[in-house]
């Protein structure tokens, strides 16, 4: 008699032997007339085998090992049992022993991660509009986030800017939505003004400071750790933005867009823009660059990102809604691995 293998040998020629039964099966539709047929599971596999660690006594010389369900069984897993006897009348007098199925790694859907939002927001005289229905829909946002089953609330900021810019609280998150919304309404009359964002001195040209509110947001808001948290902005504006360091308007223009982009790379920050296609003095201006189309040869600052650029002007037609958007950004970025480009 050969002496049976053992330890890990033994599952390996086991497993062998079955994908070589399958086979020939397979193969000629008949099995040896001088050897048993081997049943196999009605699993879509045809196979199972046996995983590291499975226990069961092993067969003597010339004995069967039975891997099909039983009968009735649909599922195609096959029962978990075994028997130190010989005696079992379905066995044929062999002993009867389970030889498992290996599992597949099991897909993590326990995912839990916060989310922070730190809208950064154009405030010149042509954004009341689109202030006005953020403030209106930012509770649906806020309604559809808490149905993702987020472990803690989410925490929200925000960031304004004209030719200046300004984090708003310090950095500090707001307590709720409503707080929230109470400030888009503030901002949103503000806008008439014509004002620069620190008070005084008019805005006179169609650059707005995109880059310092970005990058004040990036840097200076009081993020939850990135590794269990979504970063985001959502940042609106209808123009074209200062290239810092210069001066615009007057005002010290601190970073440029290079900078911006790396500061929120570095921060796992996605930018989330709702901006336009035509603007300048004369209207007829492509204010696309940066945000939905290259600028100077560099990737948009949403893209760059793993964010998204959404149109503006088909948020103010109606024809997308502010709400949705938002929230699509949302589930776009939950429990996703955060890979900026560029």
């Amino acid at each position: 008699m050969v002496p049976l293998p053992s330890g890990d040998d033994w599952m390996k020629s086991t497993k062998l032997g079955l994908w070589i039964s399958a086979l020939a099966a397979v193969a000629c539709g008949t099995q040896a007339e001088d050897e048993p047929p081997a049943q196999t599971s009605a699993a879509s596999s045809g196979l199972t085998a046996a995983g590291e660690g499975t226990s069961g006594t092993a067969a003597g010389e010339g004995s069967e090992v039975e891997t099909g369900a039983g009968e009735g069984n649909t599922s195609g897993v096959p029962p978990m049992s075994t028997t130190d006897s010989g005696d079992d009348e379905d066995s044929g007098g062999g002993p009867l022993f389970d030889l498992g199925i290996i599992p597949d790694t099991p897909a993590d859907d326990s995912c839990q991660q916060a989310i922070d939002i730190v809208f950064t927001m154009d405030v010149s005289t042509t954004m009341s509009s689109f202030i006005q229905i953020l403030s209106d829909e930012i509770l649906a946002v806020d309604a559809a986030i808490a149905e993702l089953d987020i472990p803690e609330a989410p925490h929200y900021g925000l960031a304004v800017f004209v030719d200046d810019a300004l984090l708003v609280n310090g950095g500090a998150p707001y307590v709720d939505a409503t707080a929230l919304q109470a400030d888009f309404d503030m901002w949103a009359a503000f806008t008439a003004s014509n004002q620069q964002v620190g008070g005084g001195g008019s805005n006179s040209t169609w650059e707005e400071n995109s880059l310092d509110a970005l990058y004040f947001a990036a840097d200076e808001f009081q993020w939850r750790p990135a590794e269990s948290t979504i970063r985001m902005v959502i940042h609106v504006t209808d123009d074209t933005f200062w290239d810092g360091p210069t001066v615009g308007n007057g005002v010290m223009i601190q970073h440029g867009y290079g900078e911006t982009v790396q500061r929120l790379q570095d921060q796992m920050v996605r930018t989330y823009a709702f901006s336009d296609d035509i603007g300048g003095s004369c209207n007829c201006d492509d204010v696309t660059p940066g945000w939905s189309s290259p600028y100077m040869g560099a990737l948009p600052i949403p893209e760059a990102t793993d964010g998204s650029n959404y149109p503006i002007a088909e948020v103010l037609g109606g024809t997308v809604s502010l709400s949705d958007a938002i929230t699509e950004a949302v589930e776009e970025s939950f429990c996703d691995i955060y890979t900026p480009q560029g």
